[in-house]
This record gives structure tokens, sequence and C-alpha cells, in this order.
């Protein structure tokens, strides 16, 4: 039912021997029933309670959407990718850069728009990098991957400012907490997890409160003009909401995948196949160190017709010592990342087990494959689509800042109404 009431009324002033002209259509606002007044209260008290937090976690996450590309706009000089029919293998790579640069202990690389990303100990975002060009065989480049800005808003969005190493690193928000909250939560991941959960609820409750019924629903799309401040920012408030809830919901269930259970089984309770835990480490081998091309062909064994989009040496010449492999085969959602290959594979250094991660088959359903292969973090960065029409992920993820404003100042102009008709209101004697 819609929440505005039409009524016509005869106009007086019409000829008393004919019918009566007709006013102008007035609209009269229904009240809330008693439903929807909770849910606009759920609405605004959440968003007014958490919305600073919740504000920041959007926009630095707008920032993510071109973080690569704002470090490759500061250091063109790095990305340069020289065509060449036999280019350098990621092995050489690496090789060149542990003879000329040992300062680096470089240990993995990556292949990224062209070129390969040569890192040092797999997962420090605060170690050096060094760019290298396949085709040349020349280093381009010593440097971070991210600028500091980006480390950021990288260390705000993705690790709650838990990042060691990392600008705005906070020990205290690394705070244990009890094995209920879940395995190894700390107190900034489980802040994260909220989040997510909380912008579910937001999205939900306010495709609640917009919703103006069937037979007035083109209405709820519309933005009245000449109606003062509070109506346009209500309209703009609603309109906005509404589009960007798809949107909005998806970063919202996938934010919260990354740190809680729920998102993927209720994926799995809707779709075919099963939500998984994380394999084993692969069991420790007795033999000699296998090399990079033994384990590499260990790992492409399980997947035919993959590729190697990037791999890490951990400690290889160790007992326990692995290679990690990270692999591509047809639909990738990390494309467009430094951290392509949605196929993890780990090899034990000394013949011993293999850890695979994102399985292949015609046995697993596609829905599987999907989420474990990343589907959702690809939807999540944007990573599965190339910077121009990332474009339609930026405006939505900075369609919070908008809301923010609108919502704020929409609550502010009706409490300072309430409280001028208290004031005007007559007091008892």
């Amino acid at each position: 039912m819609s929440s505005e009431l039409i009524v016509t009324e005869g106009d007086p002033a019409g000829a008393p021997d004919g019918p009566p002209r007709r006013r102008p259509v007035r609209r009269v606002r229904r009240p809330h029933g008693p439903i929807n007044r909770w849910w606009i209260r759920i609405h605004r008290w959440t968003s007014l309670v958490l919305g600073l937090l919740l504000l920041l976690e959007c926009t630095s996450g707008a920032v993510l959407l071109y973080g690569n590309d704002i470090a490759r706009a500061a250091h063109p000089e790095r990305y340069v990718a020289t065509p060449s029919a036999s280019p350098m293998s990621q092995i050489d790579a690496l090789r060149m850069v542990r003879a000329t640069h040992p300062e680096l202990a470089a240990n993995g690389v990556q292949e990224y728009e062209g070129i390969y990303l040569v890192r040092g100990p797999a997962n420090s975002r605060d170690y050096l990098d060094a760019f290298v060009d396949p085709g040349s065989g020349r280093i381009n480049g010593i440097g971070p991957e991210l600028p500091d800005f980006v480390l950021f808003m990288l260390n705000i969005h993705d690790y709650g400012l838990t990042g060691k190493g990392m600008p705005g690193y906070q020990a205290w928000l690394k705070t244990p907490l009890p094995e209920a909250f879940g395995k190894n939560a700390t107190l900034g991941y489980y802040l994260l997890g909220v989040l997510g959960a909380l912008l579910v609820l937001l999205a939900v409750s306010g495709a609640v409160v917009w919703w103006p019924g069937l037979r007035a629903l083109a209405t709820g799309f519309l933005v009245r003009r000449g109606r003062g401040g509070y109506v346009r920012d209500l309209d703009l408030h609603r309109v906005v909401g509404i589009v960007a809830v798809p949107f909005l919901l998806m970063w919202g269930v996938t934010g919260a995948a990354f740190f809680f259970e729920w998102p993927a089984q209720a994926y799995f309770a809707l779709v075919p196949g099963e939500a998984r835990e994380d394999p084993p480490d692969p069991a420790r081998g007795g033999g000699p160190m296998l090399s990079f091309e033994q384990a590499r062909d260990a790992a492409l064994a399980a997947h035919p017709g993959a590729e190697v989009a990037g791999f890490t040496a951990s400690k290889v010449d160790q007992p326990g010592g692995a290679y990690s492999f990270r692999l591509r085969h047809d639909f990738d959602p990390y494309r467009y990342w430094n951290w392509s290959g949605p196929i993890s594979v780990t090899v034990d250094s000394h013949g011993g087990g293999v850890q695979d991660w994102a399985p292949e088959g015609p046995d697993v359903p596609a829905t599987q494959r999907l989420w474990d292969g990343g589907f959702y973090y690809g939807l999540h960065f944007g990573t599965l689509v190339s910077p121009v029409p990332r474009v339609v992920f930026l405006l939505f993820g900075l369609a919070p800042v908008l809301l923010g404003v609108t919502g704020v100042t929409v609550w502010l102009t009706k409490r300072r109404g309430a409280r001028n008709r208290r004031q005007r209101a007559p007091r008892a004697p």
C-alpha cells in the first residue's frame, strides 16, 4: 500500500449550475505503521551510532578500487613491458633479483600488467619490491608496490589498522578476542566483520522504509524540486539509497564473508555445493629438495591447462618449506589485481604432500568453483573488470557519503522542527 493518500476536492468557486472544478491534487502522507516505525528506528540509530566507521570503511574501499592504478600513475617507468618472443621466466627473474639485490630477500614473483613483481617476504607490505621487465630482462625500478596513502587506506579497509609495518598501525586493535568470537579473532578484524553485517542491515532496513507500495512505485524514484532543502535531501536519500541497495548488499555480505562463516553457509544453502574449511598444510616430506620446476609441474598436474600467475618460495631448503603457486585457468576474478590467480596450490619442498585450494573438475558444481575461486572477492574489490567499467563500482562505493550527508541533514531538520513545535505549544496553566 502506498505511503501517501491522494485527495481531490471540488472547488466552491466554480459555476453554481455546473460541475465543480477540481483543485490540484494534494498529497497527504499516511502515518507509518508500527512495523515500519521499528524499521525506521533500526535504520536511523544503527547509522548514527556506527555511521562514521562505516563511512570510513566505504571511502577507503572506494580508493582501493584504483589502488594499483594510482601506483602505476605515480611510477609509470616501473611498468614498462618490452614485447618479446622469448621473455624471461619467473624463476629466472627471482634468481636475477636475488643475485643483484640480496637486501630485498626476494622469495616470490607475481605477473602483473606484463611485468614481474619480484617480492620480499610473503605478505609483508612494508618490504621493497623489484619491478622486472621480462621482455628485456631489466629491472625497471625498486620500491614499494603501493604509495603510503594507498597502504594507509588498505590498512583501514582490509586490516582494521592491524597491519604491522603499514601506515596507521594500531597495536591495541590486535588485542585477541575470546575463542567464542572466532579462531584467531582480534578486535580490529572483528570490527570489520561487524561493519559488513551492519551494512547488510542498513541496506535491508532502508529498502523496507523506502517501499512506497506497488501502485506508487514510480514515485519512489522521484526527487521533488522547489520544495525546500528538507524535501530535496529526503528524496535524494531515498532514491540514491534504493538504487545503491544491490551494491551495498553485495559489499556487506562479501565483506562479512572475510570474517564470518554465515555468508558462505547462506550461499550454499541456496545453491549447489558446500562450504569448506581451509585444507590442512601439506604433509612434510623427507626427501631431497625439489627444484622450482619439479614443484611447478606437481602443481600444474592437478590443474591441466592452467598457467602460473605467481609463486612464493618459503624456506624451501629447510624441512617444512614449501612452494606456493597461484594458478590461472579460464575465469580469474583477480585478473585486474596484483595478486591474480584464483587457484592456490602449495607443494612441500621435500617431496611431501600437496595442498590444493579451489579445485576444478566435472564433479565440482560451478557455484562452488565461483565461491572457492574468489568470485565474491572479485566482486567486492572490483577486480573482475578493467578500470573503465570499475567506475560504476566507484560511484556506488561513494554513495554512502551522500547518504550520510543527506541522512544527517534530514534528521537534524526533523529534530529542529520537533523542538520548535514543542516551544510553540501552549503550556498548561
